[in-house]
């Protein structure tokens, strides 16, 4: 499985009882057009860079940021640009200058003796205990280093990918937005993303779906 696809092709090949690989080329394209599919509708991503990344912020606050999807502060770095030089010249220091929230971020998983958590999403300025202060006339006056993304596909946005991703593989059955057979007759192919799927994604979306 690509790191940035939500379901394992053998997950979804077990899921619609298929064996052989005739598919995979098919099946890797539903999985990969489901799992950006899920992002565009949450408005965020739920796998990990692979590398830690540099973004830049510029504050509306002084003692708080919301910032995209921290996944660990395994290398999180968090530096300012205290002159406007573009240089980050200030480097913050975890639970003496900021904290992060959610404080208590709710448990993905346990895999393998890891425990996985939700993302990090904000940062707080420790006013009683630091003198640093974000600061919105400098422009890119935040500069963070982390991983980025989430630590593990949550179960639900798996699942989710599974039945999204089935739907786009068996379209292929279904070129004049028809399914069935005579037994079951033929029925209206539904023309949005998956109803179930879209009750399964919507905890974790940033914005309401």
């Amino acid at each position: 499985m690509a790191h940035d696809q939500y379901c394992d092709k053998d997950d979804l090949k077990a899921y619609v009882g298929l064996t052989g690989s005739g598919q995979d080329n098919n099946i890797d394209n539903a999985i990969n057009a489901a799992s950006r599919e899920i992002d565009q509708l949450c408005k965020r991503v739920f796998f990990e860079t692979e590398t830690t990344e540099d973004k830049y912020f510029n504050p509306t606050e002084a003692l708080r940021i919301v910032v995209p999807d921290i996944s660990k502060t395994t290398s999180l770095v968090v530096k300012l640009d205290t002159t406007d030089d573009g240089t980050h010249d200030t480097t913050l220091v975890k639970d003496t200058d900021f904290y992060l929230n959610p404080i208590n971020p709710p448990q993905i998983a346990t895999a393998g003796g890891t425990i996985y958590y939700e993302p990090y999403n904000e940062l707080q300025i420790l006013s009683t205990r630091s003198s640093e202060r974000f600061d919105p006339t400098i422009p890119k006056n935040i500069k963070i280093t982390a991983f980025w993304g989430f630590s593990r596909v949550p179960d639900a946005i798996k699942q989710a990918c599974l039945l999204q991703a089935t739907r786009l593989w068996k379209r292929k059955d279904s070129p004049f937005s028809t399914y069935g057979n005579p037994a079951t007759g033929t029925g209206e192919l539904f023309n949005r993303f998956d109803p179930d799927a879209l009750k399964l994604i919507k905890g974790y979306a940033k914005k309401t779906l």
